[in-house]
């Protein structure tokens, strides 16, 4: 029963991502919301609009917009020392390392098409661009850089991608997150978000993982409860990962939910995937609810607990 809830709750966290990242549909904006009254928390003065006669209540529109996720090519990278590391650069635009010491040196293969400048605890890598026949041409090819940065040395693979800017933190390195560079290093972002969420799920959640004790209830909705019931943080990763328990307290009605009904910046400031174990429910019935999010700039952890400030 477990391998079948967990099998239907990891297609919905894919669904999610790939509703997630796309821009609105032009149905979605040309349609008017069913009348209905949303089961959102209103505050003084709003007026409610009438409930269907029959079948289940949707959620609709919240009172706050809700935050859209950043693009997984925008995810916080984190390199530790001595341990061959891919990450993801712009093959347009500059890219920054970044060290919390002043970094000595950097080794690459200027033959690669790479250039790298030097300034204190920064280095900018760019990528040339080439130009055949009034096209522009840009790299594709991925270059090995060596960071020299305070007594170690850091070992990137940088694969260039037609996405923004990129910033790598070099870490001093820690033992947690050197298990989950072990764990999710080498996985795709999609792949690495899904296995967070199966560890979160299943309740066989890693050592690694560091529970930051934050927990209660969070008044969003009319007629559901929420409650933050486990919130963590996975080092090295840029990322946390968040559980929620959603019920029902409205009275001989069904309620429809969506993962969209929780894209609000109290649930998550920078959600990366949201997914559900359940889409409707009845009175005294609960959902899981568990949120994958970016993890704030300054946050990731080091071996004096923060790492990455500038």
């Amino acid at each position: 029963m477990r391998k079948e809830s967990l099998a239907a709750l990891l297609i919905l966290l894919c669904a999610a991502l790939q509703a997630y990242g796309d821009s609105p549909k032009k149905e979605d904006t040309a349609k008017p919301a069913p009348s209905v009254r949303p089961a959102f928390t209103e505050g003084p003065g709003k007026r409610a609009t009438p409930e269907p006669a029959s079948g289940a209540a949707p959620l609709r529109m919240a009172e706050n917009p809700p935050v859209r996720p950043l693009p997984a090519e925008i995810q916080q990278q984190t390199v530790i020392p001595e341990v061959s590391t891919q990450v993801s650069m712009s093959s347009s635009d500059a890219n920054r390392i970044v060290c919390s010491q002043e970094i000595k040196d950097v080794i690459f293969s200027g033959e690669k098409g790479v250039s790298v400048k030097v300034s204190g605890r920064n280095a900018f890598v760019k990528f040339r661009i080439q130009r055949k026949d009034e096209r522009e041409i840009y790299s594709s090819t991925p270059t090995e850089i060596f960071v020299v940065c305070g007594e170690s040395v850091y070992n990137l693979i940088a694969v260039p991608r037609r996405i923004p800017a990129q910033t790598v933190r070099l870490s001093r390195g820690s033992e947690k997150i050197a298990k989950n560079a072990a764990l999710y290093g080498a996985l795709p972002f999609e792949k690495k978000v899904i296995a967070i969420v199966r560890s979160v799920y299943t309740g066989e959640i890693p050592d690694s993982f560091t529970e930051t004790g934050v927990r209660g209830r969070i008044a969003l909705f009319r007629d559901l409860d929420v409650t933050l019931v486990g919130s963590f943080r996975v080092d090295g990763e840029g990322l946390g990962v968040k559980q929620f328990q959603v019920s029902s307290r409205k009275i001989g009605e069904e309620i429809k939910i969506t993962e969209k009904d929780f894209l609000r910046k109290e649930i998550a400031m920078k959600p990366v995937a949201i997914t559900i174990d359940r889409h409707s429910l009845k009175q005294g019935e609960t959902a899981r609810v568990i949120v994958v999010e970016q993890a704030p700039a300054g946050r990731e952890g080091g071996d004096d607990g923060v790492q990455g400030q500038d």
